[in-house]
C-alpha cells in the first residue's frame, strides 16, 4: 500500500510537472499586440482672394493718350470702379494684381467668365450707333496671366509656397485700327467672374 501510495504521488508529481511544462510551452508562444495614439482636429481654412501686386493700390500702366479717370478699388473678392478714357488707336490701360490662396486647402479654377463690352453713344454725343458698334468690335478687353498665358478652368492654386498667380487686366484700342469716331462713346464693361473650388 505504501508502494502504491508512492506510485500515486510520483504520478501526481509527474502530472503536475507535465501541466507546468505545457503552461511554460504555451507562454513561450504568446504575444500581446497593442495599438494606441492620439489624433488632432485642425479645421481647414478657405481663403481665395485678390491682392495688390505691390503697395496698397492698383496702378494703371497707360500707353498713348489713355487717361485713368478713377482708379479701381480692390477688396478681398472684388475689383471695381475703374473708369478710363481711350482717345485714339494705340491707347491702352493695364492693371496687374494677384489672386492668392491664403488658406490651407488647394484650389482649382472651376469657372471663368470674361466680361464683354457694350458700346453706345454717350449722353449728348453726336456719335452714331453704328460708330459705337464698330468701336466695340475693335476694342480688346482681356484678362490673362502675367506670362501671357490664357486663363483656363482647371488651373490649380495650391495651398503651398507659390500660392499666388499674377493677373493682367487690359483694355486696349489696337494701334492697327483705322476706325475714326465723331464723338464720345460710352463703353460698358460686363462683370468678369472667377470661381474657385476645392481641388
Amino acid at each position: 500500500m505504501e508502494k502504491e501510495r508512492g506510485a500515486k504521488v510520483i504520478a501526481i508529481v509527474a502530472l503536475l510537472i507535465a501541466v507546468v511544462g505545457l503552461t511554460i510551452g504555451y507562454a513561450a508562444y504568446s504575444t500581446t499586440l497593442t495599438i494606441d495614439g492620439t489624433a488632432n482636429v485642425d479645421p481647414a481654412t478657405w481663403d481665395i482672394h485678390f491682392a495688390y501686386k505691390s503697395g496698397d493700390s492698383l496702378t494703371a500702366a497707360k500707353t498713348g493718350n489713355a487717361v485713368e479717370n478713377t482708379a479701381p478699388s480692390l477688396a478681398s473678392t472684388t475689383i471695381s470702379g475703374f473708369d478710363v478714357t481711350l482717345k485714339a488707336p494705340g491707347d491702352s490701360v493695364t492693371y496687374n494684381f494677384l489672386v492668392v490662396n491664403g488658406g490651407t486647402l488647394p484650389a482649382s479654377l472651376d469657372t471663368f467668365n470674361m466680361g464683354t463690352l457694350t458700346c453706345a453713344p454717350a449722353t449728348s454725343s453726336n456719335a452714331t450707333t453704328e460708330e459705337a458698334t464698330n468701336l466695340c468690335k475693335e476694342l480688346k478687353y482681356t484678362l490673362t496671366y502675367a506670362d501671357k498665358s490664357t486663363i483656363t478652368t482647371g488651373t490649380q492654386l495650391p495651398a503651398t509656397t507659390g500660392n499666388q498667380k499674377e493677373l493682367v487686366l487690359k483694355l486696349e484700342w489696337p494701334s492697327a485700327s483705322t476706325l475714326e469716331i465723331s464723338d464720345d462713346i460710352k463703353v460698358t464693361i460686363g462683370t468678369t467672374t472667377l470661381i474657385y473650388n476645392q481641388a
